[in-house]
């Protein structure tokens, strides 16, 4: 497990998740190497009709830009694959709603910060 993961864990235990609970987020199977037993995970990505992709792993970016690039063909009436719109998008030609380089991570995320009337005794102590 890498320090990530070992991080989020913490961080979701002082909210209340079990070590437990936060790994059995991820898709896992177990497997057996020189007598040592690893869990391995997995990414599975589903398609709109419920199938999962066999050979081909998309990340949740691109899946997101894929269906942006529909709706951009649709309201312009182009017909770019995700490449063109993808190569537009980071040039700058084609303007979108979204900060695409935060969803890359090409930028930091703001950070939202805490009101001071949240109670988060009462939300350590109750969970949502």
């Amino acid at each position: 497990m890498n320090d990530t993961k070992k991080s989020a864990i913490a961080k979701l235990a002082k909210m209340g998740l079990t070590e437990e609970e936060v790994l059995s987020l991820f898709m896992e199977h177990e497997v057996e190497v020189m007598g040592k037993k690893y869990i391995e995970e997995e990414e599975t990505i589903v398609a709109e009709d419920g199938e999962s992709s066999e050979g081909e792993s998309k990340s949740w970016q691109q899946l997101v830009m894929e269906e942006h690039v529909g709706y951009y063909n649709k309201r312009y009436g182009t017909s770019l694959n995700f490449d063109e719109y993808y190569e537009g998008v980071t040039t700058g030609k084609i303007e979108v709603h979204y900060n695409w380089k935060q969803m890359l991570g090409l930028e930091e995320q703001p950070t939202i910060p805490l009101s001071p009337e949240v109670n988060t005794e009462k939300f350590k102590k109750n969970g949502n």
